[in-house]
């Protein structure tokens, strides 16, 4: 419609603002999602009172929604860290330079998950009875929120976001048991009518959604992530941030302002790191390292924005060239997984033959362990410490999973609670 000469203005000309148009477009060859699913399970009889039940529950969805910024400005090739990545594609400009952001809904995002579940179910004989499952599986796709998740890092690429799904949980095992005391008769029914009943929950760590929002590398829509020298599994999520260092000098030299700190999410203070001097090595080294896969050099960048190291030394991440993308896939990281422990006694007074009276006392997160939460989030978007340019808060979850989902409620997460009961029967 206009030539490349024009600009569209959408701002505010009379106070200064005349920025070029963001459009909201959809594909016109969208088309409908779907999902197929499949499973498979054999169950087999031990005994007269126990079951096992495997099974393989998969399904693949294909056509799926979300967003790619179709006027992005595509900078020079990166090879990306990420289990299925695939190499970006080479570019200089705007394809419409009269119009800033054109986000675009279309059918670029596909899923894939397999697991193996097996339960194991105990009927109730002997006072006993117990139902104790687990879980193995892999969740994949290039975009797990459709319409409300992030743009991709390069959007000419959404294949490249491929990897764990947000809500990726690769071990999961509850068990739940209730016990009846054998009773022996006596005074004031004392020695009879006890039960003990629990439930556990373990699940292993999900991934976190890492972006930098305010630091603008490429000249894009703020979805660009740093460049990471290192396992990834060396930076854990918890109520500590990741170690940030700043204060580099020209050309990302140590100089006397050069420090290290890491906040601490129970304290909310700041602190120095004990191992400092040899973070900042690190970061100085992987900034001016143009051989390994860490990007192209970036140590322009690193006295501007500084740079993060695992606790451990053992990795570094460090902001991108400007003009250019980080090599950091997507979900790469995880947080500290997720442990609680409920347990309850019991004890029922039977009164007559039509009356009872049951006494409870029940602990919830009984070893008050205490569960961090996912500093993205996953699918609540809780999104604290995901953010680079927060530099000492980067990591830290500064928060349980309950008050971060802003339900703060027994078993979510919160402190060990204890709750006393009487129930009556008639």
């Amino acid at each position: 419609v206009f030539p490349s000469s024009a600009v569209t203005k959408c701002g505010d000309k009379i106070h200064g603002d005349a920025s070029p148009c963001n459009l909201l477009v959809v594909s016109p060859n969208l088309t409908t999602p779907y999902v197929v699913n499949w499973n498979f399970g054999i169950q087999h009889s031990i005994g007269n009172n126990l079951s096992l039940e495997i099974g393989y529950v998969g399904n693949h969805g294909a056509r799926l929604t979300g967003f790619t910024d179709i006027n992005q400005t595509v900078p020079s090739l990166v090879t990306l860290i990420n289990p299925k990545g695939h190499p970006f594609g080479a570019g200089t400009a705007n394809p419409f330079p009269y119009l800033n952001f054109i986000n675009q809904e279309s059918n670029d995002a596909h899923s894939n998950y397999d697991s193996l579940q097996v339960t194991l179910t105990k009927r109730i004989s002997h006072g006993l009875s117990f139902i104790a499952g687990y879980t193995y599986g892999h969740g994949l796709d290039n975009n797990s929120l459709n319409r409300s998740s992030y743009l991709p890092q390069d959007s000419t690429n959404p294949g490249a976001e491929y990897g764990s799904s947000d809500f990726d949980m690769r071990h999961r095992f509850t068990f739940t048991a209730t016990y009846a005391i054998p009773g022996v008769k006596g005074f004031a029914q004392l020695l009879e009518g006890w039960k003990l009943n629990s439930i556990v929950n373990i699940s292993s760590p999900q991934p976190w959604l890492v972006n930098d929002f305010s630091n603008d590398f490429r000249g894009g829509d703020s979805s660009d992530r740093w460049n990471i020298n290192g396992n990834p599994a060396n930076i854990r999520s918890g109520a500590n941030s990741i170690p940030y260092c700043s204060g580099f000098g020209s050309g990302g030299a140590i100089t006397s302002n050069t420090s290290c700190t890491q906040k601490s999410g129970v304290s909310g203070a700041t602190y120095a790191v004990a191992n400092a001097a040899a973070m900042e090595a690190s970061c100085v080294s992987d900034a001016a390292d143009t051989t390994s896969n860490n990007g192209p050099e970036n140590s322009g960048t690193l006295g501007a924005f500084g740079c993060l190291v695992s606790p451990n030394g053992g990795t570094v991440l460090t902001p991108p060239a400007m003009g250019t993308f980080g090599n950091m896939g997507r979900n790469i990281f995880r947080d500290s997984g997720f442990k609680n422990v409920d347990f309850s006694v019991f004890k029922t007074f039977t009164l007559k033959e039509r009356y009872s009276a049951q006494f409870r006392v029940e602990f919830f997160n009984l070893f008050n362990h205490p569960d961090v939460a996912n500093p993205y989030g996953s699918s609540n978007g809780y999104g604290v410490g995901n953010d680079f340019s927060n530099g000492s808060q980067f990591g830290c979850g500064c928060a349980t999973a309950d008050v971060a989902a802003g339900s703060p409620q027994i078993s979510s997460g919160a402190a060990r609670s204890m709750q006393l009961g009487l129930k009556l029967t008639f």
